[in-house]
């Protein structure tokens, strides 16, 4: 089953990479994004009504068309791969700001199923 085209947009990706200033406290500083054809929708139904309750409202439900390739790293994270791009939760996508910009959504469910789903907070 395919993606149909005209729902289809292109998203910038932008991977988090965990930094400690100074002072030892840690924060996530983004990559430069990469771009990415999407569809991306709210969410809704009663499931994601029961999981995320008041949240609701600030969930977005993300699908990638195309070929990936599950990988592990040793420390036991997992990152799909699409060609050369990884894509793990916790990182973000700029959804409604320039791919330049901090991203507004990151990634907190991925679900490996024929096309890649992914569930995406408001930051």
């Amino acid at each position: 089953m395919r993606l149909k085209r005209n729902r289809l947009k292109q998203y910038h990706h932008r991977t988090a990479v965990p930094k400690k200033d100074n002072e030892g406290n840690s924060f996530i500083q983004y990559d430069p994004g990469t771009p990415m054809t999407a569809e991306i929708w709210p969410a809704g139904g009663k499931l994601q009504a029961e999981l995320y309750g008041q949240k609701l409202s600030y969930i977005r439900n993300c699908r990638i068309d195309g070929e990936y390739k599950v990988q592990t790293d040793a420390k036991g994270k997992i990152s799909y791969l699409f060609g050369t791009k990884a894509i793990r939760e916790g990182d973000g996508i700029c959804v409604y700001v320039p791919g330049e910009s901090n991203p507004d959504y990151k990634i907190i469910a991925i679900r490996p199923y024929r096309h890649l789903y992914m569930e995406l907070e408001k930051i």
